[in-house]
């Protein structure tokens, strides 16, 4: 121990063993006097602040600590020389090159034999390390209380110690319920044995963090998902497990929409591919029954769907009619058929052939729109879902396609749409097939039909002392007609405003005089007995009434056309019927005639115009080029053109 040079002889037997007690400690140990100077101090001194026992012995105490902790240690001081007090301060130690070291500063009063205070005793502990420590631990209770995550720890019985409030949430549980609590309570059966696996797996070394996907039970019964990471942690001699929990309930939710998207994905794909090559085998349909029959099997024989069939409304019953059918349906038809016709529950495909409208049934056996007794019977089949659709072409349906497949939820809102559009597709295609079969049939049926309906437009215009001569019919987009109409005896003026006013007319046109060239969307006979296949080949209106004559393939449904009609136009009668051969022209009699009606120099152009692309695209010739090989004028040319097509087109379209 160093000390100020004293004048008495400092070599007594107490005085060594002082010195060498006082360099035997761990601290530093220091004395001040009552004027706060440094008497005395160990050699641990002199060793931790960098400075020589000379220099020392000239400092002052003060120069020992940092400037802006001086007066804390200074106040401390005063407690202990004038009040006789024991101080302990921390502070830092203020070493020779300027390091700043934590130190817990410990005075004691040192009194002569009147019991005065005549100095300061005291050592200084270095507590840099137990400062990192709670640095640590400090930083560590801060990311145990401000993680996100669960974070837990158990003891050597596997009952809580400690957790946080992000893992007390999770459960449901307020903090100080969940201590003592094991760990077996809040998790299922499964999960727990698995956590002990994996524990085990630690404990032999296999791994050092187990991880684990599982459930959480809460306190009210529900389950969490989670994922947990624990390990072992050695501790006061005794090992606990510390773990942390995640909540991944929403990455779950996401993973099973994620999941749900590509399946609904790749069944929408299956059901592309299978309506795409049932869209290739409608093509070489002749009938509409070969039509439908492809349909159901194409449908039944996918892995998609168990049974098809399609129906359409008894006219005498007022129910539902099967046309066509494939697959297995285990009873669940006849099931329906049977509760049909003993309730007034109305089945889904009944209400489709109402409505027009598609409906989807997800799950039958829940769906309270079933009666009970066929939510509780149809568990006997492998029926779980079904759609029905119409078939249908502008505002006439043909039938109804009914699809049951064996599990719930198979016609997403993606499929829904690809069904309606196959609706839609069949609609057309049947409407093409029955058209195709009047063109060529070798017999017809012609009605005849008394419409007295004001509510069709050309009636209603006929009774204003107007008759209207339909001249043309041709089919527009989207189940619309193109009519080119005579309208007389009242003025266009009237007629372009009253077809403007009318629901029924999206466009009119005047064309010349009298004629008029109307779109007609709804509410005209015309247009029902179009999209039932029927050829209109006489139509005239005067009076408030019209007339109209319709041809029809001999082996078609008559009685479906005339009750379409009727029901459309209940003011409409048929008054008549029968049955006659259609006329067949050869081509060679159409080219004879056609080559009477032309003149010499018109045939003549016109084969010059043909032969030389005159009427290619792009054209290979112009009107100058051809009229120049001929040695005529372009306008010569367009002339007798325009004749000789006029005379082609009246050959090919008149009657």
């Amino acid at each position: 121990m160093t000390k100020r040079e004293s004048k008495r002889p400092q070599n007594s037997k107490s005085e060594v063993f002082e010195s060498d007690l006082c360099d035997a400690l761990p601290d530093v140990f220091y004395a001040i006097d009552s004027d706060f100077r440094l008497q005395k101090w160990n050699d641990r001194l002199p060793k931790r602040t960098g400075y020589t026992d000379d220099e020392l012995a000239e400092m002052s105490p003060r120069a020992l600590v940092p400037e802006d902790e001086r007066p804390i240690l200074e106040k401390a001081t005063r407690a202990v020389l004038e009040r006789g007090e024991t101080q302990t301060v921390e502070s830092h130690l203020l070493t020779e090159d300027g390091q700043r070291i934590p130190h817990e500063f410990n005075g004691s009063p040192i009194t002569d034999e009147s019991g005065t205070v005549v100095g300061l005793a005291g050592t200084a502990r270095n507590i840099a390390e137990r400062k990192r420590r709670e640095n640590e631990r400090k930083q560590y209770e801060t990311l145990f209380e401000t993680i996100n995550d669960g974070v837990f720890v158990l003891d050597a019985d596997l009952r809580y110690t400690a957790v946080n409030d992000a893992f007390a949430a999770m459960a449901g549980y307020e903090r100080d319920q969940l201590l003592d609590l094991h760990a077996s309570v809040l998790s299922t059966e499964e999960d727990f044995e698995r956590g002990e696996q994996l524990a085990l797996e630690i404990a032999n070394g296999e791994r050092d963090v187990a991880a684990l996907e599982s459930e959480l039970v809460r306190k009210d019964g529900t389950l969490l998902p989670v994922e947990t990471r624990f390990t072992f942690l050695q501790a006061d001699d005794a090992e606990t497990v510390v773990g942390v929990v995640r909540d991944v309930s929403k990455r779950k939710r996401r993973e099973r929409t994620l999941r749900k998207h590509r399946d609904e994905l790749e069944t929408l794909n299956h059901i592309n591919v299978v309506i795409r090559e049932l869209v290739w085998a409608l093509v070489s349909a002749a009938t509409r029954e070969e039509v439908e029959r492809t349909v159901c099997d194409y449908l039944a024989d996918s892995d998609l769907y168990r049974f098809a069939w399609i129906g359409e409304r008894d006219r005498d019953t007022g129910g539902v009619t099967v046309r066509t059918e494939a697959g297995i349906d285990d009873g669940a038809r006849e099931l329906f058929e049977t509760v049909d016709t003993k309730n007034d529950w109305e089945r889904p495909a009944s209400e489709v052939l109402h409505s027009g409208e598609l409906t989807v049934i997800n799950d039958i056996e829940s769906d309270e729109r079933f009666p009970a007794s066929i939510r509780q019977n149809i568990t006997d089949s492998a029926v779980r879902s079904g759609i029905a659709l119409p078939f249908s072409h502008g505002q006439t349906v043909y039938g109804v396609l009914v699809v049951y497949a064996t599990r719930t939820n198979a016609f997403s809102e993606r499929e829904a749409k690809g069904f309606e559009a196959l609706g839609e597709l069949v609609g057309f295609v049947i409407d093409a097939v029955e058209s195709k079969r009047l063109l060529f049939a070798d017999r017809v049926v012609e009605l005849e039909f008394r419409v007295t309906d004001d509510t069709s437009f050309f009636v209603g215009v006929s009774k204003d002392e107007a008759t209207i001569t339909l001249e043309e019919v041709i089919p527009g987009k989207n189940g619309a007609l193109l009519e080119y109409v005579r309208i007389d005896g009242i003025p266009a003026e009237d007629v372009l405003k009253r077809a403007t006013e009318s629901d029924a007319i999206r466009r009119i046109r005047q064309v010349d005089g009298t004629l008029f060239e109307l779109v007609i969307t709804e509410a005209s006979p015309v247009l029902t007995l179009a999209e039932r296949g029927a050829s209109v080949s006489e139509a005239i209106a005067e009076n408030g009434t019209a007339r109209i004559v319709t041809e029809l393939p001999a082996d078609a449904d008559v009685r479906s056309v005339v009750e379409t009609l009727e029901t459309a136009f209940p003011a409409t009668e048929l008054v008549g019927k029968h049955e006659r051969k259609q006329p067949a022209r050869a081509v060679h009699d159409f080219r004879e005639e056609l080559e009477d009606d032309l003149t010499e120099r018109q045939l003549a152009i016109l084969r010059a115009a043909y032969t030389a692309g005159y009427f290619d695209w792009p054209r290979a010739s112009t009107a100058e080029d051809v009229a120049e090989a001929l040695g005529i004028s372009a306008p010569t040319l367009h002339q007798h053109l325009r004749k000789a097509e006029a005379k082609v087109f009246s050959s090919f379209l008149a009657e």
